[in-house]
C-alpha cells in the first residue's frame, strides 16, 4: 500500500470527501484511510465512513471505542496508556497503517481542509533519494513560518519553537545550501489559521494569505524547527521512533518531531516544508486551557533539544536510533538543569516512548 491518511475525530469527518476525491482525481489507487474515534465522536461517523466505503475505491476502516480495544489486546501496554479523549490516540492509527504496509502515512487533523490539486503527489517523494534547497542556520534554528505571508505584516513561529530563540533572525546568519539525502517527512503548511502556539492566539492572532515559495525547501543537519501532526506526511520507517505522547500536553507532536530531527541528522535525512499546503478552519478551542497544557514544554524544550543534540547515536535506523535516545534518557533525565517536577514530566514522556519501543518490538518478534 502506498499511501496511509489517518486522522483521529470528535465530529463526523466530512472533509475526508473531498480528500478522496482529490485521489481519485489524481489517479491515486494505493490508499487506506483510518478513522480513530473517541468517545466524544458521535455516531453518525461511523456511517458516514461507511458511505465512504461505497463512493470511493478505497481501504477507508473506522475505529469506534470498542473496535480499538479489540485491536489493541495484542498491546496491552499501549492501551493502557493511551487515555480516552485525547488526540494521542493518533498513535493507533499510526500503529494500523505501520502494520498495514503503507509506505507513506500522512497524518491531518480533522479540522484541515485541501486546498491543492494535487495533495497526495505532494507527498510521492517520501522514502525517495532527492536533491533540495536546504537553509543552514549559525545558531542551529530557522523559523520555517518566515514563508507564510501574515495579513497584516505580523512575524510568528511554528507552536514549539523555543520562545528564546524567538525575534532573533537578524542575529543570526542563513546559508543555502544544495541537500541530497532520503526524503522522510514532509510538513505542509497552513493558509488561514496557522498552528501557533496560545501566547500567540492570545496576544496577536493571525491570519495567513500566501506561501511565498513556489517549492519546498529542507533545513540543513543541524539546523532545527518542529513539525506537527496535522498536515504531515512521513515514511513508514520513521514511525517506529514517533511517540505522541499524552503526557506532554500539547507538546506531543512538537517533542516527538524533535526526536525525529536528531535521528534524520544521524542518518543524514532529509525533513522538508512547505506543500501541500492545507486550509486550516480550526475547531473551537479554550486558549487558557490550551496554554496550560503548553507551559511545561514551552519552558523545557529548548533543554530538551540540547540533550537530544548531545546524545550520541550509533544506530543504522529509526528504530535503532530511538532506542538508543530512550536508553541515553535515563541518565541525562537526573541532571541538575531539571526540577524535581521537571523529571517527573520527562519520566512519564519516555515511559510513553518505552511502550511505543516495545510495541514495534513485537512486531518484529
Amino acid at each position: 500500500m502506498k499511501y496511509a491518511l489517518i486522522t483521529t475525530t470528535i465530529n463526523i469527518p466530512k472533509l475526508l470527501d473531498d480528500y478522496l476525491e482529490n485521489a481519485v482525481n489524481n489517479n491515486i489507487d494505493e490508499i487506506i484511510v483510518i478513522v480513530i474515534g473517541d468517545k466524544k465522536t458521535p455516531t453518525p461517523a461511523e456511517a458516514f465512513c461507511d458511505d465512504l466505503k461505497q463512493k470511493y475505491p478505497f481501504v477507508i476502516e473506522y475505529y469506534s471505542p470498542e473496535k480499538q480495544l479489540t485491536y489493541l489486546e495484542n498491546f496491552p501496554e499501549l492501551r493502557d496508556h493511551l487515555p480516552w479523549n485525547s488526540i494521542q490516540r493518533r498513535n493507533i492509527g499510526l500503529l494500523r497503517a505501520y502494520e498495514y504496509g503503507a509506505e507513506i502515512i500522512i497524518t491531518i487533523d480533522d479540522d484541515n481542509y485541501v486546498i491543492q490539486k494535487n495533495y497526495f503527489d505532494c507527498f510521492k517523494m517520501i522514502g525517495e533519494s532527492e536533491s533540495i534547497q536546504a537553509v543552514q542556520a549559525n545558531n542551529g534554528w530557522f523559523n520555517v513560518c518566515s514563508f507564510l505571508k501574515e495579513e497584516s505584516g505580523t512575524k510568528f513561529y511554528h507552536r514549539g519553537y523555543p520562545a528564546s530563540l524567538r525575534g532573533i533572525e537578524s542575529t543570526a546568519e542563513y546559508t543555502w545550501i544544495n541537500m541530497t539525502g532520503r526524503s522522510m517527512v514532509i510538513g505542509g503548511l497552513w493558509m488561514e489559521d496557522p498552528d501557533v502556539d496560545a501566547v500567540q492566539r492570545l496576544a496577536c492572532p493571525v491570519r495567513v494569505i500566501n506561501y511565498e515559495r513556489e517549492d519546498n525547501f529542507a533545513l540543513a543537519p543541524n539546523t532545527w524547527s518542529p513539525f506537527n501532526s496535522q498536515n504531515t506526511g512521513i515514511h513508514r520507517d520513521v514511525i517506529p521512533s514517533y511517540f505522541l505522547s499524552p503526557n506532554v500536553g500539547r507538546y506531543d507532536d512538537i517533542w516527538a518531531s524533535y526526536i525525529v530531527r536528531r535521528i534524520a541528522d544521524h542518518l543524514g535525512d532529509i525533513i522538508s516544508f512547505g506543500n501541500p499546503l492545507v486550509r486550516q478552519d480550526r475547531n473551537p478551542h479554550n486558549y487558557f486551557k490550551d496554554l496550560d497544557k503548553e507551559r511545561p514544554g514551552m519552558e523545557m524544550t529548548e533543554r530538551v533539544c540540547d540533550f537530544l543534540r548531545q546524545t550520541k547515536l550509533e544506530g543504522t535506523n529509526y528504530q535503532e536510533c530511538f532506542a538508543e535516545i530512550i536508553a541515553a534518557a535515563d541518565s541525562w533525565t537526573q541532571n541538575a538543569l531539571w526540577t524535581d517536577t521537571e523529571k517527573i514530566y520527562l519520566a512519564q514522556w519516555f515511559d510513553g516512548c518505552k511502550i511505543w519501543k516495545k510495541t514495534f518490538e513485537k512486531l518484529k518478534s
